[in-house]
């Protein structure tokens, strides 16, 4: 998420606390970011090419991929960055506590990224505000790590989220890290996140790489006279710097750390009451995907990635309405979504055999999700070194 799309969604919607689902767009015109004008014009010119079926099922999807999902973790968040901000406020009355910095880590496609979409905006403590000077402030800016980063390069992409864009390439390292503390304090900006901060680590997550990495983020925490408060999200090895083993005990003490976990077999009849509640959004019914085997099957097939099942089970329910709307009218009730659904959107995402395939086979439990292209990958010519000549 970057600052212009924090100031593009401030009007973010917020979800209904008696469903697990966030209140799906109501309008029918195209919704679409207004910070991409090109790509603005680009996909409206792409919708005057589809048929009426086709543009109503674009738009379908696309206001089902727009939802938020609400899961337990979310409550993990919430009260998170509600620490973060009050801990900030508190500076107001004698003093901010050290623990400034809030890592949320999980594996990829645990939905991290998605989560801080949804929650950034809906916060009133992050949105630009107006001095009585008429200045304007953002007190919140975000930005991703791109791979691979130097901490010279790390320091210009901060500079840039702070409004620095155009930095001297004769700056040395320390003085790129003055020049953005010293904006950060310019600028008013109370909250810094990064996303994929482990990208800032090379590959190797040496013990002196992991400090001097630390020693950046501390010096960020502990600004004279402004207490900048950070969050940093990022895979496990994010982790590595708070480790007792690699990490450094300073920063440690100065974070605190929200984990987004896998789903495992025991939260099936949870994964259960989540399909439920998603279906129901959708006005279609289930069939004999309302068990915990069932349910077991799911989290087996993607590893238990929380928003890579949500997006599972978006893809079965938009198979089941397809297949519903091609069927001759009254043939059936209305939609239901089925294993065959399931098993349709796992093949085209993975590109697996039937026999490969976890929706299809009896002993599901014995199919590796990662060898899904082996049938491919066994195919593939190997270089072979030549043999050396005597």
């Amino acid at each position: 998420m970057t600052t212009q799309s924090l100031n593009n969604t401030a009007r973010a919607c917020v979800s209904n606390d008696g469903l697990p689902v966030s209140p799906a767009i109501e309008t029918g015109m195209p919704v679409i970011d207004d910070g991409l004008p090109q790509f603005h014009e680009a996909a409206l010119a792409l919708l005057e090419t589809l048929s009426p079926e086709r543009r109503m099922r674009a738009e379908r999807r696309g206001k089902k991929q727009a939802r938020y999902v609400t899961m337990p973790k979310d409550a993990l968040i919430a009260n998170a960055l509600d620490e973060l901000c009050e801990n900030a406020a508190a500076a107001a009355f004698g003093g901010s506590g050290k623990r400034r910095a809030l890592f949320l880590i999980g594996e990829s496609d645990s939905g991290k990224t998605r989560a801080m979409e949804f929650h950034i905006p809906k916060r009133p403590e992050f949105l630009p505000y107006r001095r009585p000077s008429g200045e304007l402030v953002t007190p919140f800016v975000s930005f991703e790590c791109p791979r691979p980063i130097t901490l010279k390069g790390f320091a210009r992409k901060a500079l840039e989220a702070c409004g620095y864009p155009n930095v001297s390439h004769k700056l040395t390292e320390q003085e790129l890290f003055e020049l953005l503390k010293e904006t950060i304090r310019n600028n008013r900006i109370l909250f810094m996140h990064i996303d994929e901060m482990q990208h800032v680590m090379k590959g190797t997550t040496t013990t002196n790489e992991i400090q001097n990495v630390s020693d950046i983020i501390k010096s960020l925490l502990q600004i004279p006279g402004w207490p900048l408060h950070m969050i940093l999200s990022g895979v496990p090895s994010l982790g590595l710097f708070l480790s007792p083993e690699d990490g450094d005990a300073q920063l440690r003490n100065r974070s605190f750390v929200v984990e987004l976990k896998q789903m495992t077999r025991p939260d099936a009849e949870a994964l259960l009451t989540l399909q439920r509640h998603m279906m129901r959004d959708e006005g279609v019914s289930l069939d004999e995907t309302d068990t915990i085997e069932f349910a077991q099957r799911l989290i087996h097939a993607y590893q238990g990635a929380c928003g890579t099942i949500i997006q599972a089970i978006q893809g079965a329910i938009e198979r089941a309405q397809t297949e519903h709307e091609n069927e001759a009218a009254g043939t059936s009730s209305g939609p239901a979504v089925k294993i065959k659904h399931y098993a349709a959107e796992y093949g085209f995402k993975f590109g697996c055999r039937p026999s490969a395939n976890v929706f299809l086979v009896n002993d599901w439990d014995k199919v590796d999700p990662r060898q899904s292209l082996a049938h491919l990958i066994a195919k593939a010519p190997r270089e072979t070194k030549p043999s050396r000549s005597r």
